[in-house]
């Protein structure tokens, strides 16, 4: 018959059998500098990181429902829009023109506004003057990202 203790010693020797590869790997890891980062971080930054993820997700997903303005793919649109108008009106009366050059102005600023952009054309100026402050926001715009020119690059597909 067999007596308790060699059942007890029996299962702890086939436990310590089992438990010494991954005591033997964890130590080496351990001694290797593995688990440095991990222990480093406490478990409660390891909850909290997620969680704060989380949060400014949500608040960023809020921001996106409740924006305030017109979006700026609208922008870039009206001032392509406008600067096509602006081009092909030879024909037109001298007030159209000037309002054209108004509205095309007005999404300039606005735009610029928008992406804390300096610029000049709040000011009183007219003519050459305001042309070349134009011309440089325009290019400073191009050079953030908004397309304004309706002019194939080259590379570029339509």
């Amino acid at each position: 018959m067999v007596q308790p203790v060699q059942i007890t010693l029996g299962v702890l020797a086939m436990l310590i059998i089992a438990a010494l590869p991954l005591l033997i790997m964890v130590g080496f890891d351990a001694l290797i500098g593995r688990y440095d980062e991990t222990l480093r971080e406490s478990g409660i930054q390891r909850i909290s990181q997620p969680l704060k993820e989380r949060r400014e997700h949500r608040r960023n997903v809020r921001a996106l429902k409740h924006q305030v303005g017109v979006p700026i793919e609208r922008l870039g649109a009206d001032l392509r829009r406008l600067r096509e108008l602006i081009r092909h009106s030879e024909h037109a009366s001298a007030t159209q023109q000037a309002a054209l050059r108004q509205a095309y102005d007005r999404v300039l600023i606005e735009t610029c506004a928008m992406l804390d952009l300096p610029h000049h054309l709040d000011l009183p100026t007219e003519g050459l003057e305001r042309d070349i402050e134009r011309l440089r926001v325009e290019a400073m715009l191009e050079g953030h990202g908004i397309v304004i020119s309706n002019i194939r690059r080259h590379g570029q597909n339509a």
